[in-house]
């Protein structure tokens, strides 16, 4: 997932999906007007846009070169920078984030430890980072049959340095050497789409993990396979009420003080 150009495709209909959470994300960080906010894998900029409403000076970092646009054109007159720059990378000076804020993203850190000294070199003595994660469940089981699938067919091994960000013991674990506290909350995030069948085509084959694996699936004779075993989760986790489906998912919120 760490090796993805998030910028292929079209991110824009799950971070739609993701909006509820940004909101949740926040709401939580109780802003204030002023406060230098920094987003960390911003996407489209959902948390970027939502704290520079409530009067925040943003810097959102975003890898991917296509989101930046969409977050440029998106911004206006908002009080809201765009930088090149990932979880471990991030091209500020220290000491200059009153918070940080992370919706999804620096989850996807091919180095945990290296992405959390690099949030809390950033980040001023008094700042709070917060964070959102997938629980265990229905998206890590929808992902594990591409992923896992994509691993069988090129022999590559789970990226070493993995930790469950979920977890809030791990957490601590990253956070407390650089004196931070954590706190945690599970909410839940609900996608609706007409069916199963859409939820693939317009989450997944135009989802930039689609757009990178559906190729090395299908040169090998796997994607139908794939299709059909993912599908069959869908089937076995969602709620159809009116015609819909709706997909619960659990996601953890953390707060991280000093």
């Amino acid at each position: 997932m760490s090796d993805i150009d998030w910028g292929q495709g079209t991110y824009e209909t799950t971070a739609a999906d993701l909006l509820p959470a940004a909101r949740e994300l926040v709401d939580a960080a109780q802003l204030k007007p002023g406060e230098h906010v920094v987003d960390v894998g911003a996407g489209t900029g959902n948390v970027a846009l939502l704290a520079a409403d409530l009067g925040a000076r943003v810097t959102a970092v975003e890898p991917a070169a296509r989101l930046r646009e969409v977050i440029q054109e998106t911004a206006g007159a908002r009080d809201l920078t765009v930088v090149d720059g990932t979880a471990a990378s991030i091209p500020l000076r220290d000491g200059s984030a009153d918070v940080i804020l992370s919706n999804f993203a620096v989850i996807f850190a091919p180095d945990p430890a290296a992405a959390i000294a690099e949030l809390s070199r950033v980040a001023a003595p008094t700042s709070r980072i917060l964070l959102t994660s997938w629980l265990p469940g229905v998206m890590g089981k929808l992902v594990g049959v591409i992923v896992g699938a994509v691993r069988e067919v090129t022999g590559q091994n789970p990226a070493a340095g993995r930790i469950d960000w979920h977890d809030p013991a791990a957490l601590t674990t990253l956070l407390a050497p650089h004196g931070y506290q954590v706190t945690a909350t599970t909410l839940e995030l609900e996608v609706v789409t007409p069916s199963a069948e859409s939820y693939w085509d317009t989450r997944i084959a135009n989802h930039p993990l689609g757009v990178t694996t559906f190729p090395i699936l299908e040169q090998a004779g796997r994607l139908d396979d794939v299709r059909a075993r993912f599908l069959q989760t869908l089937d076995d986790n969602w709620t159809d009420t009116t015609g819909q489906v709706r997909l619960p998912a659990q996601y953890l919120l953390a707060t991280a003080t000093r």
